[in-house]
């Protein structure tokens, strides 16, 4: 039998989803999002139109596009998904 300390989350555990979570929520609540008391995995920021996002399967909405592609360049940046 081998045992082994991981420095890192493994991918498709548990912890690696847990992990995840408490990152894209923590950093989307300080863009400004409020997660919905509802559902867990989703966010949404109402300045001038409503933005969303949903992360069951990393959905990004808005009215328009270049606002969904600063989302997900910021999102790529800060939480390296």
């Amino acid at each position: 039998m081998l045992y082994v300390q991981l420095k890192k989350a493994l991918f498709g555990t548990l912890q690696a989803t847990l992990l995840f979570w408490k990152l894209l929520s923590s950093t989307l609540q300080e863009w400004g999002f409020k997660l919905n008391k509802y559902e867990q995995r989703a966010a949404n920021k109402t300045s001038k139109e409503k933005c969303a996002v949903i992360w069951h399967e990393l959905k990004i909405s808005h009215t328009e596009k270049g606002v969904v592609d600063k989302m997900d360049h910021s999102l790529q940046t800060e939480v390296k998904y």
